[in-house]
Formats: structure tokens, C-alpha cells, sequence
């Protein structure tokens, strides 16, 4: 199963199956949705516009309300090796977040509105959001314990 956001909607947290061409949706949010991950085998947590975090479980498909970040979110990216996510925000700002506890630490700053991702190579990984921006891909080292 495929979630993804605003697809029917703007707000609407929808399931897509790629096999059958068919959506549904799971649930509505209060806004628009900006970015999402997958924490565990039922949760995904949802930014939505303005920087509300929820966390939604798809086996209950209940939504309960995380963290007020305070900035529209550019991405979330789940670190399997640490149960962290890390959240770039439109402020420039990349948070650590614990996903069931709402707890949030500061990691960095972009250079630049952009998106960061975690990569298997144990980094988070930048890249702009405009190419043309001049800045270039970078990365930081994730802690390599927890």
C-alpha cells in the first residue's frame, strides 16, 4: 500500500493501489498536507501547512496530534537505525524528532529551502528545492549511536 497526500484533496490523507489504479481516502486533515513518513509498521507521520505534526495509525486509522513545529515543512525523513526523524522546515531550521514522544532536538540548518533525506550510507542528505539556486547537495553524518 501506497499513502500519500492531497491527492484527492487538499488535506485528504489517501491509500493508493498501484496494482488496481484505485484510492481511497484514509482520512481528511485539518490542512494541507506538506510531507509525510513512515515510523513503524502502522504509523506515518503527517505534517500538514503551518507545521502541525500528527501521527496516524492505518490499522486503528485514527489521527492523534504530535507537535506544533511552528514553520510549513519541506520533508520528513524516517533514520530506521535510530527511530528518529528528521524534518526540514521552511525556516531552514533540520529537527530531530521522536515520533511517539513529540520530543525535538535542533540538528542543523540548510543553506537553502530544501528537503533532507536520510540515506542508508548512515548521512542526511540536502538538495535544494531550486537547482538553480546555486547550492549544491550536501550531507551531514548521523550519529552512529543512539
Amino acid at each position: 500500500m501506497l499513502y500519500v497526500g492531497n491527492s484527492t484533496q487538499a488535506g485528504d490523507l489517501n491509500s493508493a493501489n498501484l496494482d488496481d489504479q484505485t484510492q481511497e481516502v484514509l482520512t481528511p486533515m485539518p490542512e494541507r498536507i506538506h510531507a509525510a513518513a513512515a515510523v513503524s509498521d502502522v504509523h506515518l507521520l503527517v505534517a500538514i501547512e503551518g507545521g502541525s505534526v500528527y501521527r496516524y495509525n492505518t490499522e486503528t486509522q485514527e489521527s492523534e496530534f504530535v507537535i506544533d513545529l511552528m514553520s510549513d515543512v519541506t520533508s520528513l525523513s524516517f533514520d530506521a537505525f535510530s527511530g528518529l526523524v528528521y524534518a526540514g522546515l521552511q525556516n531552514l531550521d533540520v529537527l530531530v524528532i521522536e515520533p511517539f514522544s513529540g520530543e525535538i532536538s535542533d540538528f542543523d540548518v540548510m543553506p537553502s529551502i530544501g528537503r533532507v533525506t536520510v540515506s542508508p550510507n548512515g548521512q542526511l542528505w540536502f538538495v535544494p528545492a531550486k537547482y538553480v539556486q546555486q547550492n549544491s547537495i550536501s550531507a551531514w553524518d548521523l550519529p552512529d549511536e543512539i
